[in-house]
């Protein structure tokens, strides 16, 4: 499955149209795009991923759910504008959200097709201790906050936060990877989805 994403990034575009799907992520990030290869090559043959740099439209650390849905969608949407072939843009935004309980940090997967149909999902997540929170209300990001204090270098492109936290039982792929299933399910059920309320 990797080695149909790395072939398909190096080989000329007019070759890919010999494939059955083409799917759009919004990042260029390993750690966002292996786990769309993996979740999709489950359900679909012949799966292309090309990963794209793309805006987000909101703020590089986002504090609220809502912030981290709107900057999913707008990642879904710029990857399938600007892969022309693409099925399905996928957009993926960590972020924190603050809780009675605390402030817990997850991702929110979205997932667009041609319809403008969409798909939601979201992966697990855990409470941020307060020595973490004071950083990141300090100015730093995520990635940063966790660098800092576990001296660590660009640990967003690792196993992420989430695989220093659980001591590499949980990366952030495998978290990543939870949240494009579900939001993948959409399309995997269209029969209920698309099902009017009336």
């Amino acid at each position: 499955m990797l080695f149909s994403y790395f072939v398909t990034s190096i080989i000329p575009e007019i070759l890919v149209k010999f494939t059955s799907m083409v799917i759009a992520v919004g990042s260029t990030n390993p750690t966002k795009i292996n786990p769309v290869i993996e979740v999709f090559a489950k359900h679909f043959s012949n799966v292309v991923v090309k990963g794209i740099s793309v805006s987000s439209g909101v703020a590089e650390q986002p504090m609220n759910i809502d912030v981290m849905y709107e900057g999913a969608l707008n990642r879904a949407k710029n990857a399938l504008k600007k892969i022309k072939r693409a099925r399905y843009g996928v957009g993926i935004e960590g972020g924190l959200h603050k809780y009675s309980f605390g402030w817990f940090e997850h991702s929110i997967v979205v997932i667009v097709d041609r319809k403008n149909r969409i798909g939601v999902g979201a992966s697990g997540g855990l409470v941020l201790p307060e020595i973490i929170m004071n950083s990141i209300h300090k100015g730093k990001n995520l990635e940063e906050a966790i660098d800092e204090h576990f001296k660590t270098n660009r640990i967003g492109e690792g196993i992420g936060m989430f695989g220093i936290m659980t001591k590499g039982v949980v990366t952030r792929s495998e978290g990543v990877k939870h949240g494009v299933a579900f939001a993948l399910a959409r399309f995997l059920h269209e029969d209920i989805y698309d099902v009017s309320s009336k």
